[in-house]
């Protein structure tokens, strides 16, 4: 097989021997995939500059297996985007999820058109938290895991801005005055869902029970693997 002009951005990159490399990439027609960079290490590299991550690129690979060699790699002519202070970290955070739950060859452009647009908003030196939280939502959402966040499961009636509810994995939502038992993950204020499920994490409460509910949430779906990335915030 043999692939040209592939959009493409570098999620993970790491040595191999002397002067190569092996880049995990993801794509919009091939999904995530990792390729062999021969020699683009190397002193003398014209790649060596371009093979960067948070890049948009144009790469092509060739081969059969589990991982083609990369033939081409060329800047997209865009705007170069800058990534620094928190937006940095957060950035790699992105990839690191992207790299736990998207399956190698699964192909999803529209998790490659919510990466790209994540990518810019961070660069573009919005608010950090809000972006994070709505991206881990969304991201979910087309891998097949879509948050109830707006109905109590138990009753079918929709979630009300001044109650209490309890949240269970995998169920959602339910009121909070309903449950005599604990094996609920978390106690979460209505509003908090209701601002979550419209994207409107625009006050402090919403923003922390969305991190809370979140973090809980891919804890599960991560089957407790550490998130590496979270050690460059602190």
């Amino acid at each position: 097989m043999r692939v040209q002009d592939q959009p493409a951005y570098i999620l993970h990159h790491r040595a191999f021997r002397d002067t190569s490399q092996i880049l995990d990439i993801i794509t919009p027609d091939y999904g995530r995939l990792s390729l062999m960079s021969r020699g683009s290490r190397g002193a003398k590299s014209r790649l060596k500059s371009i093979l960067q991550p948070f890049r948009p690129l144009l790469v092509g690979w060739s081969g059969k297996g589990e991982m083609p060699t990369l033939t081409g790699a060329e800047p997209q002519a865009v705007k170069i985007l800058t990534l620094t202070g928190k937006t940095l970290p957060s950035a790699f955070y992105v990839n690191e999820l992207i790299i736990k739950l998207l399956h190698k060859h699964d192909v999803h452009e529209r998790v490659f058109q919510l990466y790209e647009s994540i990518i810019r908003l961070l660069a573009d030196k919005n608010e950090v938290e809000p972006i994070l939280r709505l991206f881990e939502k969304q991201l979910l959402e087309e891998l097949g895991f879509g948050l109830n966040l707006s109905v109590n499961v138990e009753t079918d009636d929709v979630i009300l801005a001044d109650e209490e509810y309890a949240y269970y994995l995998e169920h959602g939502p339910v009121s909070l005055s309903s449950v005599f038992d604990e094996s609920y993950i978390l106690k979460l204020n209505g509003k908090s869902l209701l601002d979550l499920d419209a994207n409107t994490l625009d006050s402090e409460q919403s923003l922390r029970d969305a991190k809370r509910l979140m973090r809980s949430i891919l804890h599960y779906y991560l089957e407790g693997k550490p998130i590496k990335s979270r050690e460059l915030f602190r």
